[in-house]
């Protein structure tokens, strides 16, 4: 019997979710389920899918009020999952970053309708007091027949915070975004739409800015870094989520980084990305505390070089020397250090850039992430009769 699921992730094109949802959706279709994907009305549909798509989340995004929004979350998970149920959907999958009453909300109609429920913890805990309410959190988890963690370290959080039997945890890796980048975009081409010039040594932050990301820790690094290094030129690429870039901006103009820092501070769409990878010599990922990043992922499917922080889950991809580079976590002069050792040798960080698309292709390959996701699914149907 065919797996039918439903793969319920409103956040889609608002906030950049699109290609890992249709990723998912094209590799569990191609293992053999059938996905239909719900999401929301920012999300662009080509037509050419292998998958249904359907999007009855529609304004649930914008300047109106929180409860009108909040209203047509719950009109849109109407529709979507007692919908899916009558279609012939066996298993609802969501996709977590935060629990509040919404995400319950969605578990509990799941259940009521008969579908059996996976959960994807993207974040095992929220990155921003108040997002997820903890009681919400721990039954909408015990509530769901299987949930997928994206590392170790995320497995073993659910696991410690939320005490949920390690049996039920499957790890199933974030895929790879190669078949995705466009030849097209070159070096030369990207640089001259960013005002850069070829003789740059450009970091790339790039991604949603939040205070876990540590671009505070980049900047003050980045200030020491170029006292040495004139060539080396930032390139801050995102918006701001639940903060303000004003306390960033503070570091830059406190150490005269103005010139030296090209900021934009927007939502990148998906058609500018190609532009910002192909800019950079290296990605600098400072986070402070992360389960696990789809951006280092992005950047060695593009073959950039990443520098990392030393937290348990960046060390899951990353090996020192080896797929990427390493500094301490929080600490702006190692980061400086390293800055200058990875530029110290022509042509080593390409080599290291080199290892870390080989282990993209093989370990974050979405071919062996469907058939694995397509098992969770059966083990889910299997513990939910």
């Amino acid at each position: 019997m065919t797996v039918k699921v439903a793969v319920v992730e409103p956040v889609g094109g608002h906030g950049g979710m699109n290609f890992y949802d249709f990723a998912l959706c094209k590799s569990v279709t191609t293992a053999g389920g059938q996905a239909t994907l719900y999401s929301c009305d920012k999300t662009v549909v080509s037509g050419s899918e292998v998958f249904a798509v359907k999007l009855p989340y529609r304004g649930i995004y914008g300047a109106d009020k929180a409860w009108v929004r909040g209203l047509r979350f719950l009109l849109g998970s109407v529709i979507a999952l007692p919908g899916a149920r009558l279609q012939g959907h066996q298993v609802a999958h969501f996709h977590f970053f935060h629990v509040g009453p919404l995400e319950l909300f969605n578990v509990l109609l799941a259940r009521a309708v008969g579908l059996a429920v996976v959960v994807t913890a993207h974040d095992v805990e929220a990155f921003k007091k108040g997002l997820s309410v903890p009681i919400f959190l721990r039954w909408a988890y015990r509530l769901a027949s299987r949930v997928i963690a994206h590392s170790q370290v995320a497995k073993n959080e659910l696991v410690h915070v939320l005490k949920l039997p390690a049996e039920k945890i499957d790890v199933i890796l974030h895929g790879n975004h190669v078949d995705h980048i466009p030849a097209s975009v070159t070096r030369d081409m990207a640089r001259r739409q960013l005002g850069l010039t070829t003789d740059q040594r450009v970091l790339l932050f790039f991604g949603q800015i939040k205070d876990v990301k540590g671009l505070d820790v980049l900047l003050e690094g980045f200030a020491l870094a170029r006292q040495e290094d004139k060539r080396l030129h930032l390139v801050i690429g995102g918006r701001v989520w639940k903060s303000d870039f004003a306390k960033y901006q503070k570091v830059i103009d406190a150490h005269g980084l103005g010139p030296y820092c090209t900021r934009h501070i927007r939502y990148i769409t998906d058609a500018e990305v190609p532009v910002f990878y192909r800019c950079a010599d290296l990605v600098v990922l400072p986070y402070r505390t992360i389960y696990q990043s789809g951006v280092v992922l992005e950047a060695m499917s593009y073959g950039r070089p990443v520098l990392v922080s030393d937290i348990a889950g960046m060390l899951e991809a990353v090996q020192d020397e080896e797929t990427g580079f390493v500094f301490r976590n929080g600490d702006a002069p190692h980061l400086a250090l390293r800055l200058r050792d990875i530029f110290s040798t022509p042509g080593h960080s390409e080599a290291i850039a080199e290892a870390g698309h080989r282990m993209v292709v093989t370990r974050n390959d979405w071919g062996t992430i469907g058939k694995q996701t397509l098992a969770c699914y059966q083990r889910a149907l299997g513990s939910a009769q």
